[in-house]
């Protein structure tokens, strides 16, 4: 069939990765998101490496909901996240209480502060602390 691609049972599209199962798996995922972050550059604008940020938060805060049983929830984003482990009775350190606020609603055009970019790397890699030492529990 012209235009159509077909790929084998068990692989995905090129450009999407598998879903994290474990812990462990959404922990490097975090990590990787964040080297990503982290790459800055001749050309490099600090309004592409946010996003890379939050999902670093994203998967993280995953990380340690599955390390607990727990599915994430279905709605992306940190304050879902945020709220379902809150709401499981996990103590969440107060700077990613403020990752919520900090990755909120932000356009992908809209310009960057270079000061919000540093704080959303910090924050980035206080997620993935928190979820290395809750993970590391179990």
């Amino acid at each position: 069939m012209p235009g159509t691609t077909v790929y084998p049972a068990g692989r995905t599209a090129p450009g999407v990765l598998p879903h994290p199962v474990g812990p462990r798996e959404w922990i490097d995922r975090a990590r990787s998101s964040l080297t990503l972050a982290r790459s800055t550059g001749r050309g490099v604008r600090v309004e592409d490496l946010c996003p890379l940020a939050r999902q670093a938060v994203e998967r993280a805060l995953c990380a340690v909901l599955v390390g607990e049983g727990l599915t994430p929830p279905p709605v992306p984003g940190v304050a879902p996240l945020l709220a379902a482990l809150i709401g499981a009775g996990i103590p969440v350190p107060e700077r990613l209480g403020r990752a919520a606020v900090l990755f909120g609603g932000e356009e992908p055009a809209e310009p960057v502060r270079i000061e919000k970019y540093y704080e959303a790397i910090m924050v980035a890699s206080e997620a993935i602390r928190f979820a290395e030492e809750r993970v590391g529990r179990h």
